[in-house]
């Protein structure tokens, strides 16, 4: 066995490359994942807090007067009051500085609570200074005895100096309800009184041991409170880092899971002409007394051994990968890097478990060659395999397609939606086994042009990758997985791109301008800055939207849509939404997309119950529908039913007039935490968002056309190997060392174009399917991403030139006298 893996190096390293770079994926992704974990869980939290207190809602107001009944209570030795407000920092550029916390909640007061660890400086002392956290003194460029502006709430402006950087110490989770987020700006006591507000976010008391804070504290307030002890805050903190790790894990390892299965194809096939090649050793060893079993189990322990090795690079390419992917999916975080036992056994797993069960379908052949084998002169592969394989294909591809077709309505429910997606993985599926008769068929007229038209490498090239369709279509298929992905993917990004486009033109006027918080994220604007537009001269009229995923109720059940409180003139004027059905009237009711409505099965008339604050439930009934895809589906009411504090979290101001663009941005020129543009820039915002949240996904896919020309070097190698006999003739009779160097490119570029065409072709079919499960389309409402099918043509090609250049300097160093010897 030994001898036999290592009588072949340039195809031992290509395997275990194969191997290695999809085990890379794989512990790259859980070395990642785990690096964050450790460092959340790692992160320094504070024991000394008995419990914590905050309001229950925007209804309850905490003050110093309750903060001051708090410290007068039983067993309570210390009370620290926490404020809360919007503070930006700006850096050195006069830019804003993305901070850690959403901008509405990046100031607090300093304290010696234990919240802040100074690491330089000193802490603030008045008005016009200010503390920072290290992490925004990196991105700002600013140190201690720097000048720097805060911005505040309804557009103030303070200028400080800084006094000193901090890290942050943060007292249970640092999001959701009742998260203590990390601050970008601190500022003394009576300063964070006087600039964030007088409203206290929290109360931290620290009570004698053997106390009962929740008691104690309930019986002093009552209701209208949230009371979390310091062990309940404890818990959630490690919960959020577990939860954090977990989702960052399912984001990476289905795409690592990828890279696998695109080795998996190759190995497999790389077995497969093995096994072929080796037919007549095994009929040997049959004829001398070797059982099946041992055959098998043979072929099963070289993919032992290669599972091993590969895993072992593997696993240290993977670990080497680890910080690239960090940077990558979290910049800016200060991260530890954590290389756990678990992400070691990972890689040796996968790449064992893998190996074998890839070689094993190999190993099941070999152990079936008979005796009289050893008597042929070539391997011969089984027709009936061959029809069976075809006949299971085309079964699954009919089933497919019937399932899709049945599932294509673009108001179908989510269930339908994922039957369909199901079905045509299935019939992708399908058409992977039915590759060597698409091979067959697309080869022979091919041959058919070649022999007219081509030159003597292109006549060669072409008729060696026809002669075995099932090797070539193997070879063929790690290719058409990777770009097949690139292509549905692509698909999906160009057409999430043109549906921003529409759906934004739709409904908003060429003519309105827009205003959004540059922070971005769950940063909001305040009704001060839309009174500002409002009296802004040029701006005839301003209106704005407060977003908000809520929980329905209707006729059919209960649910979670995106909501939207707008003033009821918006409708018509700044925005102007499609009607199907019914009036923009948000005085006598709701108006909702068509998309949801058809989902939901709701119709003009339908009660409906919208529930942003659990206290005061809005029923109400749906007077219009409107016409939106699900990327701009929302349901508008009228702001004057929205709870009191969701009124004043604008999401998106908009504005029209005669000037208003030129005059709101001169108007908001010294306001960088506000972002002034229109229509247009509203579209260019969201297509370049989703361009980014794909760009991971193309990674990852490339990672698996990078295994699959490996592949195809395999293949190239093992075919130059069993036909050396062939090309000793060649040689002899006249070829020349350039005439089969070209042959051996030709045969990559037939092999690799083959795959990458029914790559493409799979890819647009699965992406139009993928598109209306996500977006309720119809199948052939899609945008094909020409740029990158173009794109991966050409690097297609150039790989398989590069490709064949060791196999072809290989067959054209073929001895002529031992070849045919």
């Amino acid at each position: 066995m030994p001898r036999e893996l290592l009588a072949h190096k340039g195809r031992l390293a290509m395997t275990l490359l194969a191997i290695a770079l999809g085990v890379a994926a794989t512990v790259a992704s859980w070395v990642a994942a785990d690096s964050v974990a450790t460092s959340l869980a790692g992160t320094k939290t504070r024991g000394d807090v008995g419990v914590a207190v905050r309001a229950a809602d925007a209804s309850t107001t905490m003050s110093s007067s309750t903060a001051k009944r708090l410290r007068g209570l039983p067993g309570v030795q210390r009370v620290h009051e926490v404020v809360v407000g919007k503070a930006g920092l700006i850096g050195r550029d006069g830019k804003l500085v993305a901070a850690t916390t959403v901008l509405d909640r990046a100031g607090t007061n300093w304290d010696d609570s234990g919240r802040f660890t100074l690491t330089d400086g000193r802490a603030p002392r008045g008005p016009g200074e200010i503390a920072i956290g290290r992490t925004e003194a990196g991105k700002s460029g600013l140190g201690v005895g720097d000048r720097t502006t805060v911005l505040l709430s309804d557009g103030r402006a303070r200028d400080a100096v800084v006094s000193g950087l901090f890290d942050y110490v943060s007292l249970g989770p640092r999001s959701g309800d009742g998260a203590d987020p990390v601050p970008a700006v601190a500022y003394d006591r009576e300063s964070a009184r006087a600039l964030l507000g007088e409203r206290l976010s929290r109360v931290e008391l620290v009570v004698q041991s053997g106390v009962d804070p929740d008691a104690v504290v309930r019986a002093a307030l009552g209701v209208g409170y949230v009371v979390s002890t310091g062990s309940e805050l404890a818990a959630a903190a490690a919960a959020e880092s577990d939860d954090t790790a977990r989702e960052l894990r399912e984001t990476l390892l289905p795409l690592a899971a990828i890279a696998l299965l695109v080795g998996m194809v190759v190995i497999a096939n790389t077995f497969t002409m093995l096994v072929t090649q080796r037919t007549r050793q095994f009929a040997l060893l049959r004829a001398i007394g070797a059982k099946r079993r041992q055959i098998r189990v043979a072929v099963v322990a070289e993919a032992l051994v290669l599972g091993l090795v590969g895993g072992t690079i593997g696993t240290l390419i993977g670990i080497g990968l680890g910080p690239v992917l960090l940077a990558v999916m979290r910049p800016g975080d200060d991260l530890g890097y954590t290389v756990s036992p678990v992400a070691v056994l990972l890689g040796y797993a996968v790449a064992v478990v893998v190996t074998v069960v890839a070689a094993s379908g190999a190993a099941r052949r070999a152990a079936l060659v008979p005796p009289m084998a050893a008597l042929r002169a070539d391997a011969v592969v089984p027709k009936d395999v061959l029809v069976r394989r075809s006949a299971l294909g085309s079964g699954l591809v009919v089933a497919a397609v019937v399932a899709v077709v049945a599932t294509a309505g673009p108001s179908e429910d989510n269930l339908t939606r994922i039957i369909g997606l199901l079905s045509a993985l299935v019939g992708a599926a399908g058409v992977l086994l039915l590759a060597p008769a698409l091979a067959v068929l697309l080869f022979r007229p091919l041959l058919g042009l070649a022999r007219r038209h081509g030159g003597s490498a292109v006549r060669l090239g072409v008729r060696n990758a026809a002669r075995d369709p099932r090797r070539t279509a193997g070879t063929a298929t790690a290719i058409t997985v990777g770009l097949g992905l690139i292509c549905a993917f692509g698909l999906l990004s160009a057409t999430f791109a043109t549906l921003i486009a529409s759906t934004t033109r739709a409904n908003v006027p060429a003519g309105t301008t827009v205003l959004q918080p540059a922070a971005g994220g769950a940063s909001v604007l305040s009704p001060s800055e839309l009174d500002k537009v409002r009296a802004t001269p040029g701006v005839s009229r301003a209106a704005a939207s407060r977003d908000k995923i809520v929980p329905i109720s209707y006729p059919g059940g209960r649910t979670e849509r995106k909501i939207s409180a707008i003033e009821p003139d918006a409708l018509g004027t700044v925005l102007t939404p499609t009607l199907t059905a019914g009036v923009a009237d948000l005085r006598r009711g709701v108006v909702i997309s068509q998309n949801q409505a058809d989902m939901l099965g709701l119709g003009l008339g339908a009660p409906i119950t919208l529930v942003p604050d659990p206290r005061t439930p809005i029923n109400t009934t749906i007077v219009g529908i409107y016409e939106a895809t699900e990327l701009g589906a929302s349901i508008f009411y009228d702001v004057a039913l929205a709870p009191a504090p969701l009124r004043d979290q604008l999401t998106i101001i908009y504005a029209s007039g005669p000037t208003a663009r030129t005059a709101l941005g001169e108007g908001f020129a010294q306001r960088p935490d506000v972002t002034v543009t229109d229509r247009e820039g509203l579209v260019a915002q969201g297509i370049e968002a989703q361009r980014l949240a794909f760009a991971l996904l193309y990674a990852m896919f490339g990672v698996a056309i990078v295994i699959a020309v490996f592949g195809v070097v395999n293949t190239l190698a093992l075919s130059v190997m069993e036909r050396t006999r062939e090309i000793g003739v060649l040689r002899a009779i006249g070829a020349s060392r350039a005439l089969v160097k070209r042959t051996i490119r030709v045969e990559s570029i037939v092999i690799s174009l083959f795959g990458a065409l029914l790559g493409v072709t799979l890819g647009l079919a699965v992406g139009a399917v993928m598109q209306h499960a996500m977006f309720g389309q119809h199948l052939w409402d899609i945008t094909v991403p020409i740029g990158v099918i173009l794109t991966s043509l050409t690097g297609i090609v150039v790989a398989a030139v590069v490709a064949a250049l060791w196999p072809a300097a290989k067959a054209a160093k073929t001895d002529v006298l031992a070849a045919i010897g």
